[in-house]
């Protein structure tokens, strides 16, 4: 593979090169990068699998695999000809990430609900379980359910269980009752799919129970054997640290050693991401580094202390495969979420470099990162884990492979007070670097722009760095003893100071910033432009910064919608005078969360109409933008409507048929059809534009089946004549 994208360079060779490649600087370009060419082996895989998801038909199960070796046989075929073969090796690299995300359809993929189901009796075997503040969130895999084919079962249910239920662990049997509801749909189209997020996770349902959930067999199973120890394992340490912290601090203890954040409040979440420190509850780069230098420094202090063994062993080399081991057992105990899958490949690379004398931190190890993390997980591709977690390590590999030696005689050179003042600048270096990486997708993702996070994150790195994060490993050391609350109590306070700074940061006075929406097409030129401005080391690479810039303009051509129509019609949503949304009473509180995050706007109560809201008729309301006229209707006692005075009218109720066919008309039977439907309305069109409509017909794309025609489907048909 090292001939990647080379051709022939010398004599008639490079004639026949620049034949195949008219434009000779580019050849030259190519050929001047080295070994560097084979960094892009990732993005064609990540290519190949964005191409399944831009789709709007499923494909057949054989084009991936099909084209994979078509492009595979060429390039075998095609020796001769370096161009066209390298073509072919990337041609089949693309089509290997299509087959790989294909065969993960096919093993994850679920049935998904498609209407709710009341009063449901649920059994199974529980899969996982999560804390909360009020109860649990289980994960089952579930039995027969009534009303249910055994087609239409999804594989497991996410359901939230009273706090009065039995202790369980996962493996264990339940029987429950419940409420059962589809996956919550896109609120906006072309916002946050939950319902493809869950539907690789084999989730095709949730819901809460009904009174108390009963444990009826504790010797069930998932998978047996140490999956199902691991699991247990995850899920007793979480309530061990909880108990002996409780509230959000215990929260934090657990999102940084088993990955389970449960019992976190909401407002110190928001205090975390609104300050930008999440990447503290997500165990990644930091929390792996750290607990590796904790660990590989104090392993090597401590041999270098009994000189038998200092003398005649390579301590370097024992520390490091310590550190190996606890760095793998880490992984499992935090549950190998993606960025804790990056962090662990190239923490690991960096140690198992130790071991055979070959120490180098370059984009390779972040490439092989990458390359692992889509393999096993393909689907991460489009999640905000993956792409936030690799946007900021390339992006730091990428400066200090250019100006590292530069940065490390500015801040770890001179006085040991010069030095603990380059560490802080270290810290801030690495933050405004990892902030330019990952806001692009933050602001795809979340809509907003955080701009005091380098100023918590000087604070706050060094408190968990020094801190709490050695005293977790502590705690995990004493936990087989029964006495963590040692290490747990000191822990909490470096915990109870980082969410102090958190808070603090999150309340200054112009910290948010609300971003237009940034489109799909404009977040992939903002990530070519940037594997462009990070994989290649030639001028050329400035090139990149071009693709960057045409992506975040993009944000230019989006505006937030005038109105929204979703979950069955219970959500109805109008833009104000001040870009906040008035929604009506019906709308649930879930679906009330998801649009504020999605516009990052505020949320108004619709008795409190005003501007462009005229609600003088209570079941009939008047909303008036760029100068067209929308009548909502919030029940039956608002129809009829006189066509012509309106430019279109959006009901939560059903609406009739007689002005389709001169205005937009849309209602609840059209919510539940199409998803979720978002209005744009200027000075002479109604724009509307559907979820469903917008994702195709997929999977995990809601197909609803009216009762009427769901009986027809099932009821017995005559023998044909």
């Amino acid at each position: 593979m090292t001939d990647l994208f080379i051709t022939d360079e010398q004599g008639g060779g490079a004639a026949r090169g620049r034949r195949l490649l008219p434009f000779a600087a580019v050849a030259d370009a190519l050929a001047a990068e080295g070994e560097r060419r084979i960094l892009w082996l990732p993005v064609f895989f990540a290519t190949g699998i964005a191409i399944y998801f831009a789709l709007f038909v499923e494909p057949p199960w054989w084009l991936g695999i099909g084209a994979a070796g078509m492009f595979g046989g060429m390039a075998v075929g095609l020796g001769r000809w370096p161009m066209l073969r390298t073509i072919a090796i990337l041609g089949a690299v693309t089509a290997a990430g299509f087959a790989m995300v294909q065969e993960t359809r096919w093993e994850h993929g679920t049935p998904m609900l498609q209407r709710r189901l009341g009063f449901a009796a649920v059994s199974g075997t529980v899969v996982d379980i999560d804390t909360l503040d009020r109860g649990w969130r289980i994960i089952v895999a579930p039995d027969a359910i009534g009303g249910l084919e055994a087609s239409e079962r999804p594989h497991r249910l996410r359901v939230h269980i009273a706090p009065s239920s039995d202790i369980l662990q996962p493996g264990d049997r339940v029987s429950l009752k419940a409420k059962l509801y589809p996956v919550p749909a896109q609120v906006i189209p072309g916002g946050r799919d939950m319902q493809r997020e869950l539907y690789f996770a084999g989730i095709g349902g949730v819901g809460y129970s009904l009174g108390p959930a009963h444990r009826v067999d504790a010797n069930g199973g998932i998978n047996g054997g140490w999956r199902e120890w691991l699991l247990r394992l995850r899920t007793e340490m979480t309530r061990r640290i909880n108990t002996a912290l409780p509230g959000s601090t215990g929260g934090v203890a657990s999102a940084v050693i088993t990955g389970k954040r449960g019992t976190m409040d909401e407002s110190v979440k928001d205090a975390f991401r609104h300050s930008g420190l999440s990447h503290l509850l997500a165990i990644a780069g930091l929390h792996l580094g750290l607990v590796g230098g904790f660990v590989f420094f104090t392993v090597r202090g401590v041999l270098a202390l009994i000189p038998p063994v200092a003398l005649r062993y390579p301590i370097k080399k024992i520390a490091a495969g310590i550190t190996l081991v606890v760095l793998f057992c880490y992984l499992l105990i935090s549950g190998a979420a993606i960025p804790t899958e990056r962090a662990f490949l190239m923490n690991g690379v960096v140690f198992a470099a130790i071991l055979i004398d070959r120490l180098r931190i370059s984009m390779r190890i972040c490439a092989l990162a990458a390359f692992v993390v889509l393999f096993l997980d393909p689907a991460s591709l489009v999640g905000v884990s993956f792409q936030m977690s690799f946007g900021a390590v390339v992006a730091l590999v990428a400066v200090y492979e250019t100006w590292g030696s530069q940065l490390a005689h500015l801040f770890h050179r001179g006085s040991w007070l010069r030095k603990i003042a380059g560490y802080g600048g270290a810290i801030a270096v690495t933050t405004i670097v990892a902030t330019f990486g990952t806001e692009p997708f933050a602001i795809y993702h979340f809509h907003q722009l955080v701009l005091y996070s380098p100023i918590a994150n000087v604070i706050a790195v060094p408190i968990s760095g020094l801190w709490t994060l050695p005293w977790g490993v502590i705690a995990c050391l004493l936990m087989p003893f029964g006495l963590e609350r040692l290490a747990l109590v000191p822990m909490g306070w470096g915990i109870d100071a980082t969410i102090a700074v958190a808070q603090w940061v999150a309340t200054l006075p112009g910290d948010i910033w609300v971003m237009p929406r940034l489109p799909t097409a404009g977040i992939i030129m903002v990530a070519l432009g940037g594997c462009w401005l990070c994989l290649w080391q030639g001028r050329w690479q400035v090139w990149g910064l071009c693709g960057i810039a045409a992506g975040l303009a993009t944000m230019l051509l989006t505006r937030p919608p005038d109105i929204v129509l979703g979950d069955f019609a219970r959500l109805l949503a109008v833009r104000g005078a001040t870009g906040d949304y008035y929604v009506a009473d019906t709308a649930e509180e879930i679906t009330r969360s998801f649009l504020a995050q999605e516009t990052g706007a505020g949320l108004l109560p619709w008795a409190d109409a005003a501007g462009p809201l005229d609600c003088s008729n209570k079941d009939r309301c008047i909303y008036t933008a760029s100068g067209m006229r929308v009548a909502l209707l919030t029940s039956a006692a608002g129809l009829p409507v006189v066509c012509g005075t309106v430019d279109a009218i959006v009901a939560q109720v059903p609406a009739g048929f007689s002005c389709r066919s001169r205005i937009p008309v849309l209602d609840r039977i059209d919510s539940w059809r199409q998803g979720s439907i978002a209005l744009w309305l200027s000075p002479d069109r109604v724009t509307l534009e559907s979820a469903n409509a917008s994702r195709g017909d997929r999977p995990w794309v809601p197909h609803p089946v009216s009762a009427r025609e769901r009986a027809r489907a099932t009821a017995p048909q005559p023998d044909d004549p």
